[in-house]
């Protein structure tokens, strides 16, 4: 937009001018017609007095010109159309995800806006710690008696205000029959001042969050368990180093529940009893607890129909085995299991959960008929006694993901090779082993044998079996059948295997047996049988020292396998 022109605004000024000096009823020089040095000394004060308040006026009008343009524009925008009650309607959306502080800074964007907020007690049903006691007792009142959708409180960022606080924990305990989800986040040196309020009848209460920060108190130490009050069923249920009644039927209609640390529970049967008595179960996580002593034995089966997601992190490695083998979760899609790091004796279930027909496993890794995403792939990778099962899934996805550590790893990767094999619906596999497995010398190709799509090794024992193995034929299931009745026939180890890594130090050492695997499996001149196909892939890493004979061997087996190549 253009400024107005040099003309218009002398003209303006002269009116302007003229005004002040017929109001005034006195004459002066106007310094916007005659040059300066025309108008006598004593009349200059004059003018510039006479134009400071032109200027003013002018500046005044203009403002009040433009906040009635600006409110003539707000009332005619298409929000302010609406009729209120939609306009309600809209605003208690926006509530439902902020907070307090966020629809007392409505108030101040119009006078509509203020009316239509200030009588609709739905958007004043949200209460916390950090309000002052005076507006915490406002939106109290302007709630009529209307649930209070929530109650936050978090003192876990230090121990300030805490007159404030105590204000705030009367007004919440004068109006706990109201509440429909209360959330704490305490710091764990002074969390026992919450407890009122946790035992508080609370017959509304369908969420409850109650998370005790790390700190230098011993975990539940400074809160300890509590009872719920009687009341409608929870839906949501999160206790982080706390605990309650597992007892309580208030808990029979979970849909959600994290449990972690010290609220985990120590027995494997009493969070067995909490579960069968969730019929609705679709969200289970329990985490942060390496702590729980031994002996934990499997609980009676549970089966958790309607259980979609399972998270179950950094619990210890026998009540992580002993719980998976007593739940059947026959439509859970989202699956994070990853046990503790600390290296314990839970050998002894591994073959109940990984035993070969167990529908309950298969459920929790999607390789049953009921899943509705197809499983196109699963990769292990075993490192340093850490076994990692990851899931490939149609779409792209990976929403299962296993992790175990084992002191015998090898003994799992056995069990699993022999439970997969014996599943109709088992996808191709790529397996990983790592450097840094103990007693390399007791890998076995052999479980895995109708599996293995791809195969990487780094441990040099294990090379060399592989080396050893990969030259031999085997009976195996049948390609078109799988399971405990397929038919048996013989055929080389690892039929399908197409991508091959093995990382070899001393290559010279193992060059008579690369050959030897090279002609008996590809070439067939010393089996005297069909050769196997040529994989896709076949790569050795290793040092690039002597590089004529590494190339002179390279070009000998790229005759028989054109895929292969060393890689420095």
């Amino acid at each position: 937009m253009k400024p107005p022109s040099k003309d218009a605004i002398t003209k303006a000024l002269n009116i302007l001018l003229e005004s002040i000096q017929e109001e005034n009823k006195r004459a002066f020089a106007s310094s916007c017609t005659y040059p300066l040095d025309s108008i006598p000394f004593k009349q200059l004060a004059t003018n510039a007095k006479a134009l400071g308040l032109a200027k003013s006026y002018l500046n005044k009008e203009a403002d009040d010109l433009i906040s009635r343009i600006q409110n003539y524009r707000n009332l005619a925008a298409p929000i302010n159309r609406l009729p209120e009650e939609i306009l309600v309607m809209i605003l208690e959306t926006f509530a439902a995800s902020r907070t307090v502080h966020d629809t007392l800074q409505l108030l101040r964007i119009g006078r509509r806006w203020y009316r239509a907020i200030v009588s609709s007690p739905q958007l004043w049903t949200r209460l916390d710690s950090t309000l002052p006691p005076k507006i915490a007792r406002l939106v109290v009142e302007r709630s009529n008696d209307l649930p209070i959708l929530s109650f936050d409180w978090n003192t876990a960022d230090g121990q300030g205000y805490q007159n404030k606080r105590k204000e705030i924990l009367e007004i919440a305990l004068q109006n706990s029959t109201r509440f429909t989800l209360m959330k704490f986040q305490v710091s764990s040196s002074d969390p026992i001042e919450i407890r009122p309020l946790l035992k508080a009848a609370t017959p509304m209460l369908k969420t409850l969050t109650v998370e005790v920060g790390k700190g230098s108190v011993a975990r539940g130490a400074g809160l300890g368990a509590f009872v719920i009050s009687d009341g409608v069923s929870l839906k949501h249920l999160a206790l982080h180093d706390t605990s309650l009644n597992f007892d309580s039927p208030r808990l029979s209609g979970l849909i959600t529940l994290s449990l972690y640390r010290s609220a985990v529970p120590t027995s494997v049967s009493t969070l067995l009893q909490v579960l069968s008595a969730t019929q609705r179960l679709e969200e289970l996580a329990l985490g942060e607890n390496g702590r729980i002593g031994q002996p934990v034995a499997p609980g009676p089966q549970v089966t958790l129909g309607h259980l979609k997601e399972l998270k179950i992190e950094d619990i210890t490695n026998h009540y992580c085995a002993a719980l998976l083998s007593s739940i059947c979760t026959p439509v859970c899609s989202c699956v994070y299991v990853r046990d503790s790091r600390r290296r314990e004796g839970t050998d002894t279930l591994d073959p109940l959960i990984w035993q070969s027909g167990n529908t309950q496993t298969a459920t929790l890794l999607g390789l049953d008929q009921q899943s509705d995403t197809r499983v196109l792939g699963i990769s292990i990778t075993a490192k340093y006694g850490v076994v990692v099962i990851q899931v490939r899934e149609q779409g792209g996805g990976s929403g299962r993901f296993f992790s175990f550590v084992r002191p015998h790893p090898w003994e799992l990767l056995n069990l699993l090779g022999h439970f997969l094999s014996d599943i109709p619906f088992s996808p191709p596999v790529d397996l990983t082993i790592s450097s840094g497995m103990p007693h390399g010398d007791s890998f076995n190709l052999t479980p895995w044998s109708s599996l293995l799509e791809s195969l990487g090794l780094s441990d040099p024992k294990a090379c060399l079996r592989a080396l050893e193995q990969l030259a031999q034929r085997t009976a195996a299931p049948n390609a078109s059948e799988r399971g405990t009745n397929a038919t048996q026939v013989e055929d080389w180890v690892c039929p399908n295997l197409q991508y091959i890594t093995l990382y070899i130090r001393d290559i010279e050492s193992q060059r008579e047996s690369l050959l030897s695997l090279v002609r008996k499996r590809w070439s067939g001149t010393e089996s005297g049988v069909a050769p196997a196909n040529p994989p896709s892939e076949f790569e050795i890493i290793c040092p690039r020292s002597g590089y004529k004979e590494l190339r002179e061997l390279e070009l000998e087996v790229q005759k028989v396998v054109p895929s292969f190549v060393f890689r420095g």
